[in-house]
């Protein structure tokens, strides 16, 4: 089964049948709308009403532009709302409980994401736009471009991930289809991952601080996790040359160690102020 293929249409449906998911569904709707758009338009409205940091790296433009990529970069969401409804479709109400609890985290991730975003914002200076391509222009128009860590897209694309290789291990450890469901929602974290690269979304440091951030608020997602995850970004990919794609792993997890390190002098300190100090570290330099 094609996770991508799948009809989004049915896990609207899932969500509007039961009322438990109705109202997690509301709260991620409210979440998203508060946490991500409303932020970003406030501080187009008024800019300079807080800090922005501008996040570069040099090896930001050795990596090629492609936007035919940009369905997978907004198909993140989707493929997050798709993997909830195959859930449903393999394991029926016995996985309505786990369904539920996907949705309660994801609106956990906008919360914690808005802690940042609400004291320092953060762009790119690689953003590109194609006139005549209508992704790209629905990106310019919704997203104003402010909210690059933590990166929602690589918060929820790997916590699904994640997550449902836990259910899938929970509720049918021999199913062959389970595994098929737990490789796919993998994949495409990757490829998404390597996306916001490629359309010139993000740049390479914003990737390690929303990883770092994901495993502080979710343990099971480990140091040994996010080094498997990186090792693979990239990997065999046709678009990069070896050696550009051996060193984007190398910044992606120089900036996740940097996060670590930081944390280690702040023990008690919460994981998002860790990834602010990150930030407002930018703006500081810039200055």
């Amino acid at each position: 089964m094609d996770l991508e293929r799948l009809s989004l249409g049915a896990s609207i449906r899932l969500i509007l049948r039961h009322g438990r998911l109705r109202r997690s569904g509301i709260q991620l709707f409210k979440a998203a709308l508060r946490e991500f758009f409303l932020l970003q338009f406030r501080s187009r409205r008024q800019p300079g009403i807080r800090p922005v940091a501008v996040v570069f790296h040099p090896l930001d433009d050795s990596l090629p532009f492609n936007p035919g990529l940009y369905p997978r970069y907004l198909g993140y969401f989707t493929v997050w709302m798709k993997t909830l409804s195959c859930l449903y479709r393999r394991y029926g109400k016995s996985a309505l409980g786990d369904i539920e609890g996907m949705m309660r985290d994801v609106v956990l991730l906008y919360h914690a994401a808005g802690r940042v975003y609400r004291r320092c914002q953060s762009t790119t200076t690689s953003r590109r736009a194609v006139l005549a391509n209508p992704y790209s222009l629905l990106i310019v128009a919704f997203d104003p471009h402010l909210h690059c860590i933590p990166s929602l897209h690589v918060l929820t694309i790997c916590y699904n991930y994640h997550q449902a290789r836990k259910i899938v291990m929970k509720l049918d450890q021999k199913s062959v289809s389970g595994d098929e469901l737990a490789a796919q929602t993998y994949r495409l974290a990757l490829r998404i991952t390597e996306a916001i690269l490629l359309v010139k979304q993000h740049s390479l440091l914003d990737i390690g601080p929303s990883l770092f951030l994901l495993s502080r608020l979710f343990p099971e997602f480990d140091d040994r996790e996010i080094r498997r995850f990186v090792s693979e970004l990239f990997a065999g990919a046709p678009c990069l040359d070896p050696d550009t794609a051996t060193q984007a792993r190398r910044v992606i997890l120089e900036s996740y160690r940097e996060l670590l390190a930081l944390q280690r002098g702040r023990r008690d300190c919460a994981p998002t102020d860790v990834v602010l100090d990150y930030v407002r570290a930018m703006v500081k330099n810039a200055g």
